[in-house]
């Protein structure tokens, strides 16, 4: 009986693993298609649109499970209230980043966070804060370090190649047109905001950062 049961739960397991394998390879290959078109929202049918706003969601789940902050910005993205607003998030999940430590340990001022579309990568060590804070920018006020994202969808992933997708796994390759979430914030189908995360510096004995006056 035992064994039965135990049998009958692998199989439905394989079998969900299964569907769901068959459904984002459907999901790459039709994003894949979306994005050769202009990103320009009446190049986009009614249809198309609802492929994309499902394809925001499932990444949004999905993408919790490795990348909670991320999917957390992206989840507030869906909610009309947040539009315009800045939404604060306490976490030190970004602090043992090598691009935050270099901004911390050389602060003078605001400075702009960068990191290489290479980074964003499935196992890239920076990938969980550079999709989170790419293009944030960080400041220090007293023993708190703060860094103001954008969110927001660019028209295109890279502006000087409308081509180019941002990537997310390296082998088998896989990337996304960011354009296409700009065609739903276009359509009012998902919300811009500011999302601005906070943490305590850790002031510890020969790793406090050097805060130097600008000028």
């Amino acid at each position: 009986m035992l064994m039965s049961m135990v049998t009958q739960m692998i199989r439905k397991f394989l079998f969900a693993t299964i569907f769901f394998v068959v459904i984002a390879i459907i999901g790459v290959q039709r994003f894949d298609y979306l994005a050769t078109k202009p990103m320009d929202p009446d190049a986009f049918s009614w249809f198309n649109k609802i492929e994309i706003y499902t394809g925001y969601l499932a990444m949004t789940v999905t993408g919790y499970i490795l990348y909670p902050e991320i999917a957390i910005e992206m989840f507030r993205m869906l909610l009309p209230s947040s539009e315009g607003k800045e939404l604060v998030f306490e976490s030190d999940f970004f602090l043992e980043s090598k691009v935050v430590k270099n901004a911390v340990a050389n602060y003078s001022g605001p400075v702009r966070l960068v990191w290489h579309f290479s980074h964003y990568n499935l196992g890239e060590s920076e990938a969980r804060v550079a999709l989170t804070l790419n293009t944030g920018t960080l400041h220090i006020d007293g023993d708190k370090v703060f860094v103001k994202v954008p969110c927001t969808w660019p028209q295109y992933s890279d502006h000087r190649n409308h081509s180019h997708k941002t990537p997310l796994v390296r082998y088998p390759e896989i990337g996304v047109q960011e354009g296409l979430f700009w065609v739903l914030e276009q359509e009012r189908w998902i919300y811009p905001y500011t999302a601005v995360w906070v943490s305590q510096l850790p002031f510890r004995k020969g790793h406090k950062p050097r805060i130097r006056k600008a000028g």
